[in-house]
């Protein structure tokens, strides 16, 4: 192994643990009892969100072989914000009810989810630079929605989020 790998490990150990506990919450797509609409979106948002991320992290794996002790702490913030948001998503054992669960952690886990996606704009991260309108938006309708959720806030958001998806697959393929 080279220092790159070594580096890498970390950032996607996180993104792993993360990702582990998204998919433990997939339980909730089997339980019609527990089915909340948005936060099974959410789920399936955020999950997505998270596959992206580590798939993109192997781009700039190349920049990690001189880097600095600070500058690899920058590189591991992203990772650090997603494991946060993921840890507000996904702990619903306390509640019985997976809307009340939900509407109540609305606020940290877009905000998070909005920071995350803020970070992307920084210069040392190179995560698809093409893709900068539907982040600005996506950053904007989390934001609203953690202050004012409303459910064509947050279908206006999985809408930015669907349209990222097709700027990403076009990007890839053309």
């Amino acid at each position: 192994m080279d220092i790159v790998e070594y580096l890498l490990f970390i950032p996607l150990l996180i993104y792993g643990i993360a990702l582990s506990d998204l998919f433990g919450q997939w339980k909730h797509f089997m339980d019609s009892s527990s089915w909340y609409t948005p936060y099974l979106i959410t789920l399936i948002m955020v999950t997505e969100i998270g596959v992206h991320n580590v798939f993109v992290f192997f781009q700039f794996s190349p920049e990690l072989s001189n880097i600095t002790y600070f500058a690899y702490w920058l590189y591991l913030f992203p990772p650090l914000v997603f494991l946060l948001m993921v840890n507000c998503l996904t702990h619903v054992d306390d509640y019985s009810d997976t809307e009340t669960f939900f509407t109540a952690r609305i606020k940290p886990i877009f905000l998070l989810l909005a920071a995350f996606i803020s970070m992307h704009f920084m210069p040392f991260i190179h995560f698809d630079n093409h893709i900068w309108l539907p982040r600005l938006l996506a950053i904007v309708f989390c934001t609203i929605y953690a202050f004012w959720p409303k459910n064509f806030v947050f279908y206006a958001l999985v809408g930015v989020w669907l349209f990222s998806i097709i700027t990403r697959f076009y990007i890839i393929y053309k």
